[in-house]
């Protein structure tokens, strides 16, 4: 590592200590200065002590006696007060880092969230804060500490004997230049050390929220061997760089052995000589032992502060991510009908020239311009998580305001990109979304959310009380406000069974519900949201019959007077939609109401005989 990357790193450091630097330097400084001078203020009274042996002069055993009195002292009022100050600034700082990185996870675009496996985010909120901790309370002390021990040591030799002094300068300089050798091995080993903390962190948040799974399938050996193997690559990578700090302090020792050796033997020779007190011998070993010590210690705070860089650099890497927009994304590389400010002008523009733009003519007739507005529009739009597969390829949708809208077709046909593309989690590559008639891009982000209430395929519930995961909707909602959307949504009789009712705790992602009570609490979190739009991904394909049957009871309280786009697994759920739009490999394929797509014997028809074929209690029912 070389200066200017130090350098820069200690920057990177200080800068998360903000606005708390002056007072943290100010405790720290204050705090290693008084530790340092006990040390020093020793090797005085340690000389006082053994002049008083030799010569039995009574004023030196009083001047030992009134410096140990006097530093206690001041030690006793000046260090926990400088302890208490730094500690503190570093408790605030640390938290303001978790409260910052916390909020810039929250804040990720979905895009880039993806991109993160939830067991790493943890750890980098955990193991990485608590290196970033222990740099500020431990290391940076502990280096603060010891260079002043050493310079206020080697003050003292210089003027007891220089000879000594330049000995101390030469130890140094050997011990700095094996601590610079090794500082290197021990970044890496560090950094490698982290992202296997990382690693294991996710194996174990994977066994955990998987855990019915590995008992169902009999995959304990296998998912928890995973589990082991990152712990195995923990202990492997731990054991190396105790080898590695092994290493450093034996060379240290050595060091500091021939060097207090040759100190001794010096001083002896000179005290038989008459040319030194033994006095002055005692406290030139006092404070050689100190500066030895103090390299021991440098070298393996230097070496464990690469630990706590590594886990700042994870850190920073999470914090340099591009936030989430503002403003809804436009789309990456924007069609024709962007400079078009109307939809339904675009389309009787089109059908007047005879330019077309993809489905458009076909979408917008003239029946559907003059009756019903649209609340959705997608025009040809091209979009792809993989720059050369495209999900979705110049789809032109509109979703009429007021009416329900459903999407059908093979898995991987683009129907749940589309959800994504609407919610703004991702940018179109290609095309133009408007929302109610507007460029999507004209409104902020959080303005388009506010218009729409998703309900997914699996809810997502937090652990809290039944009644905390409802009013997500609408967190100033009232309880009679609550518990008015809970009977909306078919739910209100089995809440009425729980233990405790709505102040139930559902427990982690609703564990202790079924999956159709978790999705009947999802709707009334919808209902109380009382968005105009509504998402609807698959919402009933997970369940049996019976839940089916109440989870659509509540859907359709929910859809009455919304606009409605529902993904449907089961073409019997959206047989009554107003426009069913039937997508395959990115596409349009069909679009009508069920008799008309029937009639016409094309995708839907094929669609809709596999699956009543398959499943002919459904046609029943």
């Amino acid at each position: 590592m070389t200066f200017k990357q130090g350098f820069y790193e200690f920057k990177q450091l200080m800068s998360l200590m903000k606005p708390h630097r002056k007072w943290y330097f100010t405790g720290l400084v204050g705090n290693s200065l008084t530790n340092a001078s006990i040390t020093i203020l020793l090797s005085f009274v340690v000389h006082y002590l053994l002049n008083f042996a030799v010569n039995g002069d009574v004023q030196e055993l009083y001047r030992a006696v009134y410096l140990v009195s006097g530093t206690f002292l001041a030690l006793s009022l000046i260090s926990p007060l400088c302890s208490y100050m730094y500690k503190r600034c570093v408790k605030l700082a640390i938290a303001n880092v978790r409260t910052k990185l916390f909020g810039h996870i929250v804040k990720l675009s979905y895009e880039k969230a993806e991109k993160h496996h939830s067991g790493d985010l943890v750890s980098r909120m955990t193991n990485d804060v608590q290196a970033l901790e222990q740099a500020y309370t431990v290391h940076i002390r502990t280096i603060i500490l010891e260079i002043s021990l050493f310079l206020g040591s080697l003050v003292i030799l210089m003027v007891l004997d220089w000879r000594f002094g330049i000995m101390a300068v030469l130890l140094g300089l050997a011990s700095a230049w094996i601590n610079a050798h090794f500082a290197k091995k021990m970044r890496k080993t560090s950094e490698e050390l982290q992202g296997r903390m990382s690693r294991f962190t996710e194996r174990l948040s994977d066994l955990l929220s998987g855990l019915q799974t590995v008992k169902l399938f009999g995959l304990r050996t296998k998912v928890g061997g995973l589990c082991n193997d990152a712990s195995e690559d923990i202990n492997r990578i731990s054991i190396r760089q105790g080898r590695h700090m092994g290493l450093q302090d034996m060379c240290n020792f050595v060091i500091e052995f021939i060097t207090l050796g040759g100190v001794l033997v010096s001083g002896l020779i000179l005290v038989s000589q008459k040319q030194m007190e033994l006095g002055v011998l005692g406290q030139i070993v006092q404070l050689q032992t100190g500066i030895s010590t103090v390299f021991l210690e440098l070298g393996a705070a230097v070496t464990l502060l690469q630990n706590s860089l590594a886990g700042l650099a994870r850190i920073r890497e999470i914090l340099d991510e591009s936030k989430e927009e503002e403003q809804f994304p436009a789309a990456k590389k924007k069609g024709p009908l962007t400079r078009l400010i109307d939809p339904e002008t675009a389309a009787l523009s089109a059908r007047e020239s005879g330019e077309f733009y993809g489905d458009v003519e076909t979408l917008r007739s003239d029946h559907a311009i003059e009756q019903t507005p649209a609340a959705l529009e997608l025009h040809d739009i091209t979009f792809g998580y993989q720059p050369d597969h495209p999900t979705l390829q110049r789809l032109n949708l509109v979703v009429p305001e007021g009416q329900v809208t459903a999407l059908v077709g093979p898995s991987g046909g683009g129907k749940s990109t589309v959800m994504k593309l609407l919610l703004g989690f991702y940018p179109p590559d290609e095309g133009v979304l408007r929302v109610r008639g507007r460029l999507a891009e004209e409104f902020p982000l959080d303005e388009v959310r506010d218009l729409m209430a998703y309900v997914p395929q699996e809810a997502t519930l937090f652990h809290g009380t039944v009644a905390d995961n409802i009013r997500f909707g609408s967190p100033t909602a009232t309880d009679e406000e609550v518990e008015a959307a809970a009977k909306t949504a078919y739910a209100s009789g089995f809440i009425a069974e729980l233990p405790e009712g709505y102040d139930t705790i559902v427990g982690e992602r609703g564990a202790n519900l079924s999956g159709g009570q978790r999705q009947r609490i999802a709707i009334a979190r919808a209902l109380l949201k009382n968005a105009p739009i509504l998402l609807l991904d698959e919402a009933t394909s997970a369940l049996d019959a019976e839940s089916e049957y109440e989870v659509q009871q509540g859907l359709n309280e929910l859809m009455k007077d919304r606009t409605t786009l529902v993904i449907a697994h089961r073409l019997s759920t959206i047989e009554r939609a107003d426009t069913i739009c039937v997508l395959a490999d990115g596409e349009l394929k069909e679009q009508g109401t069920h008799d008309q797509l029937l009639a016409e014997g094309g995708h839907y028809a094929e669609l809709y005989e596999l699956q009543f074929r398959k499943h002919p209690e459904e046609q029943t029912a």
